[in-house]
Parts: structure tokens; sequence; C-alpha cells
């Protein structure tokens, strides 16, 4: 090992989750993304069984700007990062405040509008047959408002 790979080891903590050496860790040796997982999901994603899929993944924490971060962005440039779904209802995020699941965005649940959801009351929904409610768009990337038609 060469001394610059050992010092890069030497100034980095593994988080005991995902493995990745990061330089910042939260309590319990989790990376700043698990961590807010963990904060979200205390008692784990309810119906990531159900669904076996993650409803929201540490690259999406990373990923989607923070609350009030695009505030200035015109409707129609908004980047939209993850698209949820349920029968004719429609939600896409534009931000998200990682400690709380709160996200805004454009919801369509028959009047489109642009607002704000809460991504861990959504997660919880199951129907009366054990059926999950809201799903998350697997092959969504993220893309512009005006590119999706809805701004």
């Amino acid at each position: 090992m060469n001394r610059s790979a050992a010092k890069w080891i030497e100034s980095t903590i593994q988080c005991r989750h995902c493995c990745e050496r990061v330089t910042h860790v939260e309590d319990d040796f989790l990376c700043m993304p698990y961590h807010q997982l963990c904060c979200l999901f205390p008692d784990g994603q309810r119906n990531r069984g159900r669904r076996r899929y993650d409803f929201i993944t540490k690259q999406m924490i990373v990923t989607i700007p923070a609350m009030y971060a695009t505030e200035d962005v015109d409707a129609e440039q908004k980047m939209l990062y993850a698209h949820y779904f349920v029968a004719g209802a429609d939600w896409y995020v534009a931000e998200l405040d990682p400690a709380t699941g709160l996200a805004f965005g454009h919801a369509d649940l028959g009047f489109p509008e642009w607002g704000y959801f809460d991504l861990v009351e959504m997660e919880a929904i199951v129907a009366h047959n054990g059926l999950v409610i809201v799903d998350r768009d697997l092959d969504f990337k993220p893309t512009s408002a005006r590119e999706l038609g809805i701004a």
C-alpha cells in the first residue's frame, strides 16, 4: 500500500452500513445518507419487504436538492428527481428535506399543482388487503418539468 492510500484510510471512517469510506459519520458510525435514512425510517422502511425495493435510496438523498434550494428556478425549469404513483395520482420530487421526509414537487391527484408531500407517510400506506399503495417509478430518470409536460 502506498503512502497516499494509507493517509486516505487513516483520514476516513468506514460506514457500518454501506461499508463506504467517508470523511464524516453521524452517531453509530453511519455515513450521512444512511444516518438520514435511519432517522426517516427508525423501524426501517415498513413496506420494503412488500415492495422488494427501497422507497427512497441513499443515492436519492444525496442527489435531490435540499428544501428551498430551487425556489428561484422557474417551475418549468425545475428538475424532478423521483416519481411516485398510485392509480391515477402522480408525485414528482424536486426538493427533499432528509431530516423529516418532507418533499416539494409536482403532484397530480386529478388537479395538478406544486406543493409539499410527506414521503414517510406515503411509504407507510397499505391497503386493507396488504397491498402497497404508493410505488416509486424505478425507471424514472431526473428530468425537467418542461420535458415531462407538467409545467
